[in-house]
């Protein structure tokens, strides 16, 4: 098992750190996890074909975690993917590929299809709302299992994912407070890869703390927990928010070994 994080970043634009998004090889297969700003850009620098893509999943349908699905979805049919794409994700998740495949972009559709190296399954595609409290898709040698989290939850379903392979497991979070539904998920897991959008004072100054999680307390469970490595993503750099001060919040709560700063391209084997 291996995890690739394509996208470091969040809802800012920052040519360093694209939008949220992340790979997850395991059984053989690339199971993308979120679909950020520059996510299709970032699977072709990494050298993962996205015509053979099949599984795609997604933590909750805030712009920045889906923004670039549907340029992902329509290149890879036109580079030749001739399966239905697979897309798991909470509430709303097959009206999102609906209004984009058989709405907005249904002429565009329409008007590929005559050409004869497009092939025509690659068109299609079979999304799923996962309302379940709890539900495990299971794939060829391994396994994923999807649970809710709190992420402004009054608007938004939010998901989290355990995948399981090979006796290795890798949890990753999309962005959500501290919620035992995660922390029950994570808990001993190889590697989980987690928000760290904001140092723990701007989150309590600016009341952001019903949407995303203090460095200091995801340092404190994951700890608790039994997490071995944890790796920080979606910093949302801007004036006032830089990375270090966050890392130095978890690693005083964590310690060093096991924890990984995330950056674009980044490749962890589990």
């Amino acid at each position: 098992m291996k995890l690739i994080l394509l996208g470091s970043g969040a809802v800012r634009p920052d040519l360093e750190r694209w939008g949220p998004s992340q790979i997850v090889h395991a059984g053989g297969e690339n199971l993308l996890i979120d679909c950020g700003r520059g996510a299709t850009m970032r699977m072709v620098q990494a050298g993962i074909p996205i015509q053979e893509l099949r599984r795609v999943f997604f933590t909750h349908h805030h712009f920045d975690h889906n923004c670039d699905f549907a340029y992902l979805f329509l290149s890879s049919w036109t580079l030749g993917r001739n399966h239905p794409m697979e897309i798991y994700g909470p509430r709303d998740t097959e009206r999102f590929c609906r209004v984009l495949f058989e709405e907005l972009y249904r002429e565009d559709i329409n008007t590929r299809r005559i050409q004869p190296t497009y092939p025509p399954r690659g068109r299609e595609y079979v999304a799923r709302d996962v309302i379940e409290d709890e539900w495990t898709l299971e794939g060829k040698d391994y396994t994923v299992r999807m649970v809710h989290t709190i992420h402004k939850p009054q608007i938004l379903d939010n998901l989290a994912f355990r995948i399981e392979s090979g006796g290795r497991s890798v949890v990753v979070a999309g962005d959500n407070v501290v919620c035992e539904s995660l922390m029950k998920l994570a808990e001993g897991c190889d590697l989980l890869v987690h928000e760290c959008s904001f140092p723990s004072s701007r989150i309590e100054e600016h009341k952001w703390g019903g949407f995303h999680t203090p460095p200091r307390l995801l340092g404190r469970w994951a700890k608790e927990r039994g997490v071995k490595r944890l790796l920080l993503k979606h910093f949302c750099i801007q004036k006032g928010v830089a990375v270090e001060p966050m890392v130095e919040e978890v690693r005083s709560e964590f310690g060093d070994e096991g924890l990984i700063v995330g950056r674009d391209l980044m490749t962890v084997e589990v």
